[in-house]
């Protein structure tokens, strides 16, 4: 089943653009599985990552600018432990539970590529069966084929200013077209 990757720089849209296919599976019937991240922001700067559990809206605090311990990326810590109870569970609940369609992951990360256990789920991901879409940082996205080993059909968009808004759109129509979605 296909494997779908999306990358692009910074600020492109990328987590706007899961959500959208998000809504769009819900609205359509389907069930997604998986976590999104997002930034969480006081006062207008960003100062954190927050990760969120597609089925049950779980949620914990991925990296802070004030946690003083865990693995550091860039002015941040990443909180393993979260990562792992709240994205890594979401991942293999999603795997596991025959009601998902569809896998969604944002991101892989520099963050996340800091759990082994993270680094093995997404592996289990793109061995199963079930279709996924996933968001890849930048700077992972030309090192996949190293990081992550699959047989499955693979596909990489690179997300733009330009196409950002269409993405979401030809990702629905890709799945839709080689069969990755139930029909309903």
């Amino acid at each position: 089943m296909i494997k779908i990757f999306i990358t692009g720089p910074p600020g492109v849209g990328k987590t706007t653009a899961i959500n959208r296919l998000y809504e769009t599976l819900k609205l359509y019937g389907y069930n997604p599985g998986g976590f999104i991240t997002y930034e969480l922001r006081e006062r207008g700067t960003r100062v954190g990552f927050i990760i969120k559990s597609l089925q049950d809206n779980r949620e914990g605090i991925l990296a802070h600018i004030k946690f003083s311990t865990g693995p550091q990326i860039g002015k941040y810590r990443v909180d393993v432990k979260a990562l792992e109870e709240v994205g890594v569970s979401s991942v293999i609940d999603a795997l596991e539970n025959d009601k998902v369609d569809i896998i969604l992951i944002d991101e892989i990360g520099p963050m996340e590529m800091t759990s082994n256990k993270f680094k093995e789920a997404v592996n289990k991901v793109l061995d199963s069966e079930k279709p996924a879409v996933l968001t890849v940082h930048y700077r992972i996205s030309t090192n996949l084929n190293k990081l992550f080993k699959t047989n499955k059909e693979t596909k990489l968009y690179m997300m733009t200013r330009d196409n950002r808004e269409a993405i979401p759109f030809v990702i629905w129509r890709e799945l839709k077209t080689r069969g990755a979605l139930r029909d309903g």
